[in-house]
């Protein structure tokens, strides 16, 4: 049932996009009188199509729902034009007018984000509150002093609400290659400023699990039982729902993540643990964690036990009215597309990991993950798909709308355009490195499915 969900909304947001997409050529080049063929949702044989309108366009939804195309009268110089027909067809419109419908397709995908990211504005998500669980030993986040229990509020003079709003903060930082300045609040409300030196950071740093693994902290996620498994070491333990373990092998617990690394760390091996029961009494117990194998053949510990959901006071909910929901629709989607952008460049350097990019199966994954967690969550979802779908479709790379846009640019400034020859031998060159491209995306997909 999970992966039928899952499958579902990944057709649903790839419909959506492509529709978004296509929409943006089709409108554009309608209003310069060009006849439109076949508007099609996908690839392939027609699974539903109909004809509509005086020029009876014919709409298609296909069983290859990875994309779509417009086609358009005169977009193949060999095809048969009606002699009633010969002032509607493409080929006749001057570059300039044929570079504006190509343009149309990535910024129509771009002004839905905007539009997305408001909605997600108007009805807020709710997100985790941004006080730090876990410090890793050695890590950046320890040398910039920071400690379990500090509330972030600013980063780089901007308000933090939520630790995604921390998370996005931090990567754009890393990867301007500029130094992230915290400013945190204690329990006890004094505030304190630390300093993150992303700009030193080594080749090939910014990866998916960016934070965790280079900066070195997770989130507070309080160390409380939700439910403990029955003949589970737990269960023998002595341990039950609502218990809030404080304490393993003497060492203080500030958070679930930290109880969590624990005891993965040890099979088969005695842990001490110290916990509060629900009525406040203070207990002691000795726990042997089981051996269990994770995809990659490594030996880690279980317990048996799942965290308790997350107290109110640790969500945060923002909502904004309607022109602040605007704002902020534009001024994020501006900030996901130059991050895009910075992204795609440091990959280009080294500097961002290649494993950032993600195939179809992560795409599917995220889209399940945020339909199930509502509106909101898989209005962000789209928003940021789109922004990726409208800069890679920028991109000057024959066979996509950026190179189209670099066809009807040489051809203004040459005044004639390019030979067919030419053409066709870019986009079969296009074709390879879009392939190459996939595959790549296709082999971080299966590596992550394999090791997480």
């Amino acid at each position: 049932m999970h992966i039928l969900e899952t499958i579902g909304a990944f057709i649903l947001a790839i419909g959506i996009l492509v529709l978004i997409h296509e929409s943006g050529h089709f409108m554009v080049a309608k209003s310069m009188g060009v006849k439109i063929l076949r508007f099609s949702i996908g690839f392939g044989p027609a699974v539903v199509s109909r004809r509509w309108g005086k020029d009876q366009t014919e709409y298609v939804i296909a069983a290859l729902p990875l994309g779509g195309y417009v086609k358009m009268l005169g977009e193949q110089s060999d095809e048969p034009v009606n002699p009633e027909d010969q002032e509607r067809t493409f080929d006749r419109l001057a570059p300039s007018k044929r570079f504006l419908i190509a343009l149309a397709g990535p910024v129509a995908n771009l002004l839905f984000a905007i539009v997305a990211y408001a909605g997600v504005a108007w009805l807020g998500i709710p997100g985790l509150a941004p006080i730090v669980g876990l410090v890793q030993d050695h890590s950046l986040a320890a040398q910039a002093q920071l400690q379990p229990g500090e509330r972030i509020v600013q980063l780089n003079n901007q308000p933090v609400y939520t630790w995604e709003d921390m998370r996005m903060g931090l990567l754009s930082a890393a990867i301007a290659r500029t130094p992230a300045v915290l400013e945190t609040r204690n329990p006890q409300g004094q505030l304190a400023k630390h300093v993150l030196p992303l700009q030193s950071l080594k080749a090939d740093s910014v990866g998916p699990d960016f934070l965790g693994k280079v900066v070195g902290m997770e989130p507070y996620l309080p160390a409380t039982v939700g439910a403990v498994a029955a003949n589970s070491p737990a269960s023998r333990a002595g341990l039950s729902a609502g218990d809030r373990i404080v304490a393993v092998d003497q060492h203080p617990i500030p958070s679930w993540e930290g109880l969590a690394k624990h005891i993965e760390s040890h099979p088969d091996k005695p842990v001490q643990l110290s916990f509060v029961t629900p009525e406040g009494v203070h207990k002691s117990a000795q726990v042997i964690p089981q051996m269990f194998l994770d995809k990659s053949g490594k030996p880690i510990g279980r317990i048996g036990i799942v965290m308790a959901p997350l107290p109110k006071d640790l969500i945060v909910l923002r909502q904004r009215g309607p022109l602040d929901g605007l704002a902020y629709g534009a001024r994020t989607t501006g900030q996901m597309s130059w991050m895009t952008l910075d992204m795609m460049w440091g990959m280009i350097q080294g500097f961002v990991s290649p494993d950032n990019i993600s195939g179809p199966i992560s795409i599917a994954e995220y889209a399940g993950q945020s339909a199930q967690a509502g509106l909101a969550p898989f209005l962000s979802f789209l928003a940021l798909v789109s922004i990726s779908l409208g800069i890679l479709n920028l991109l000057p790379i024959p066979i996509l709308d950026g190179g189209h846009l670099v066809f009807y640019a040489v051809e203004m400034l040459r005044g004639k355009p390019l030979s067919p020859a030419v053409v066709q031998k870019s986009q079969q060159i296009g074709i390879v490195l879009l392939l190459m491209l996939m595959s790549f995306a296709f082999y971080n997909d299966i590596m992550r499915l394999l090791t997480t």
